[in-house]
């Protein structure tokens, strides 16, 4: 079995290949193959991803209507002019007589106004006439075409009007309805199993042993992949047994588009994940030059993707946001991938590892009315609450080596990279 980037054997702290962060993401992105599609209604597609480009087979407006309550009528240069009402056009209810130039109809929002067949080219506001009976008075000259919606103003029939590879979003549904549309061609959702690997690891449903944690990672990745869209399935924890190791993930790899474990992808003897995945699988990297998740692998398992997270949960937490997320965007046929980042001064100094990406848990403060990146005073991976009480991720960048004062930074929101 090949392995393109580090190995499972002990390796030698000073002879360690790590890969770097950028390199990561481009193998990942270039293992990218195209997802199923499916049809779905078209009120259940907000959140989806388009697998088709959408025309638009009609013009919309599809004719020529009022935008205003008022008064449809022929223009004129006259400044004052006495006009008869002769009928009115309602939506749905038009008027298809024709007017002469001594006449109006009373019209109404998205009334029928088309020239060729009444004559109306001018729709007159109804607060700037006086109406007595039959009759209006107009005493301000009318610019041709006024306060008329014209047939294919907003849309034009055969026009693009969304690509593929675009989130529908709630505000699109408008859009959508507007042409006629019942059905959509979207990508199907991936379907993501997720494990947690450790002996030392308890279900908070069962009572936990002396010597043993709570899972504080399945329901967060649960949770964390639910929210970009995926189709969640809890495979439970696997235990530090390559037996087991091997029946679990066979007994559940047709059935998914893609595998995550937190946990067993580290140097120990006892992490079983990574050795499943060298004997069984292709593994396209291993360890990474991050922190924190420098234990990250990524390779396939019968052409399944398979994502190795580390079991520390900031380092779990973490790598997700910066590693995961847009990988799963592009595999769920995601191409409209907004940029999220915010460019920030920070407010600390720090020292850090040149030739390594480093990211850091923060907020954004207001200090006198100006804005700043405050960086958590924890660093460690096993600090939950520096997840909790952040707001997102501060990255600091390979090429640096120490971070001054008032230093422009990358910030990334947690919701913001959800969204």
């Amino acid at each position: 079995m090949e392995i393109l980037y580090g190995d499972f054997s002990i390796m030698n702290e000073l002879n360690e290949n790590l890969l770097s962060y950028e390199k990561a993401k481009e193998i990942m992105f270039n293992s990218i193959s195209k997802n199923k599609v499916e049809i779905i209604d078209i009120e259940k597609c907000v959140d989806r991803i388009l697998a088709e480009n959408i025309f638009s087979k009609i013009n919309i407006p599809e004719f020529s209507n009022s935008a205003v309550d008022g008064f449809g009528l022929i223009s004129s240069k006259k400044k004052i002019r006495k006009l008869k009402i002769v009928g009115e056009s309602k939506p749905g209810k038009p008027f298809l007589g024709k007017i002469n130039k001594e006449q109006a109809i009373k019209v109404f929002t998205g009334a029928y106004v088309i020239k060729r067949i009444t004559n109306v080219d001018t729709v007159c506001m109804e607060e700037d006439v006086e109406e007595n009976g039959n009759e209006i008075m107009i005493r301000n000259n009318l610019k041709k075409g006024s306060n008329i919606r014209i047939k294919g103003e907003d849309v034009k029939k055969n026009k693009k009007i969304f690509d593929v590879g675009r989130r529908i979003r709630s505000v699109d549904l408008s859009q959508l309805s507007s042409l006629g549309l019942k059905k959509i061609k979207v990508y199907k959702k991936l379907k993501v199993g997720i494990f947690s690997s450790g002996d030392e690891l308890c279900e908070i449903t069962h009572k936990k042993k002396r010597y043993q944690i709570f899972d504080s990672n399945k329901f967060s990745l649960l949770s964390l992949f639910k929210k970009i869209g995926c189709e969640v399935i809890d495979l439970g924890i696997i235990r530090d047994n390559f037996i087991e190791t091997e029946r679990k993930i066979s007994k559940k790899i047709d059935f998914l588009d893609l595998i995550v474990t937190s946990g067993g992808v580290s140097k120990s003897k006892t992490d079983m994940i990574g050795k499943f995945l060298k004997k069984k699988g292709k593994i396209l990297f291993w360890r990474l030059s991050i922190k924190p998740g420098r234990p990250f692998a990524f390779g396939k398992l019968k052409n399944v993707p398979f994502i190795g997270l580390p079991g520390n949960p900031v380092a779990a937490v973490i790598t997700f946001f910066m590693l995961v997320i847009n990988y799963v965007n592009r595999l769920s046929g995601l191409t409209d991938i907004p940029i999220v980042e915010r460019l920030l001064p920070c407010d600390f100094d720090l020292k850090k590892k040149k030739g390594r990406t480093e990211w850091l848990r923060g907020k954004i403060t207001k200090k006198n009315q100006s804005y700043f990146i405050t960086r958590f005073p924890s660093t460690g991976s096993g600090i939950i609450s520096s997840i909790s009480q952040s707001q997102g991720i501060i990255e600091l960048e390979k090429n640096s080596s120490f971070i001054k004062k008032g230093t422009l930074l990358k910030f990334y929101r947690y919701e913001d990279m959800l969204n």
